[in-house]
């Protein structure tokens, strides 16, 4: 019999002020497929110098609350980290669906800064145990993707 899941990732959505809300795709299960290896993502892309912000939403289906719950969001590119930041979110019961938007992230400029970013965001407990994961591609763009 599987225990119940403490954590629902239900949604991320990024966010730019006067542009639309960007879905992205929350995947059920594992991003690696067996025969292939890790599954592609479609990345996101956001003109150099924006300022986004993540909106998450996500459930306790279990009984038990979750103490002491942060997001660690690291962004990584050509395999070397370039940006890691915590926020911690605070404590949540059960039930949700809850809305989180964390702080303003600023994206650098200029053309070295334009490339993909592999970006990761993870959901842990107080205890230190991951509850979640969240991964999607960036690209720095010099313009507005049309």
């Amino acid at each position: 019999m599987n225990a119940p899941r403490e954590f629902e990732l239900l949604a991320v959505t990024i966010q730019v002020e006067g542009r639309p809300d960007i879905a992205v795709t929350v995947p059920p299960g594992d991003l690696e497929d067996p025969d292939e290896g890790p599954v592609p993502l479609t990345p996101v892309s956001l003109k150099e110098g924006a300022e986004f912000r993540l909106r998450l939403m996500f459930r306790v289906p279990s009984r038990n609350d979750v103490q002491g719950l942060k997001f660690i969001d690291e962004h990584m590119r050509q395999g070397v980290t370039v940006v890691h930041t915590e926020t911690h979110l605070g404590d949540y019961r059960y039930g949700g669906p809850y809305e989180v938007v964390l702080p303003p992230v600023h994206l650098a400029t200029g053309h070295l800064a334009r490339d993909m970013y592999v970006c990761t965001g993870t959901f842990v407990d107080g205890d230190g145990r991951e509850l979640g994961r969240v991964t999607y591609t960036l690209e720095i763009t010099k313009d507005w993707p049309h």
